[in-house]
């Protein structure tokens, strides 16, 4: 019996959950949207669960636009990723590779949440539909408070490393896209 030369880490359906953020900027003002979690004092980032049947794309905005209230869509940047190019015409070996204009996760994030379980979460970078109403009602109104921040200051306000890394490469992305 063979063995492979990966370590490798395999997880059931009943061990993991998928869940989908994304990183909402405000284009015109060059802020980002974070939520204040008062009751634990944390700042962090919009993101749920992925419904069975639903596409990582659809669960995004919805989670967003949920727990924010601001209608949104997902971007297409300038970035590198290992994924292959939507058609594939000869076989290309698995080395980073940069798109123009794709709508593909930037961040993939496991969390260990239990002896065994774990989180899977995609991480996409979206921006506000500015000509679009607010939300009235969020999901989880009441849980926290959504705030928006320019790039300096969201960096100085969130509570964990992870998020701040992910948002400061989020920026740089952007940044390269659509200009400082």
């Amino acid at each position: 019996m063979a063995v492979s030369q990966y370590v490798s880490e395999q997880y059931t359906s009943e061990a993991f959950v998928e869940s989908v953020g994304a990183i909402l900027f405000r284009m015109s003002t060059k802020e980002i949207c974070i939520l204040h979690l008062p009751r634990r004092n944390e700042y962090t980032l919009a993101k749920g669960r992925r419904n069975c049947g639903e596409t990582r794309h659809d669960a995004a905005v919805r989670e967003v636009t949920e727990e924010c209230g601001f209608p949104c869509h997902l971007l297409n940047v300038n970035m590198l990723t290992r994924a292959p190019p939507a058609v594939e015409v000869q076989q290309l070996g698995d080395v980073p590779r940069f798109y123009a204009g794709i709508c593909e996760p930037f961040t993939l994030q496991i969390r260990h949440i239990g002896e065994g379980d774990v989180k899977v979460i995609w991480w996409y970078i979206a921006a506000v539909d500015e000509d679009e109403p607010l939300r009235e009602e969020r999901h989880e109104m009441g849980e926290f408070v959504v705030e928006f921040y320019g790039f300096e200051d969201v960096l100085e306000k969130l509570t964990f490393r992870v998020d701040r890394d992910m948002v400061r490469k989020a920026i740089e992305i952007v940044e390269n896209t659509f200009g400082s």
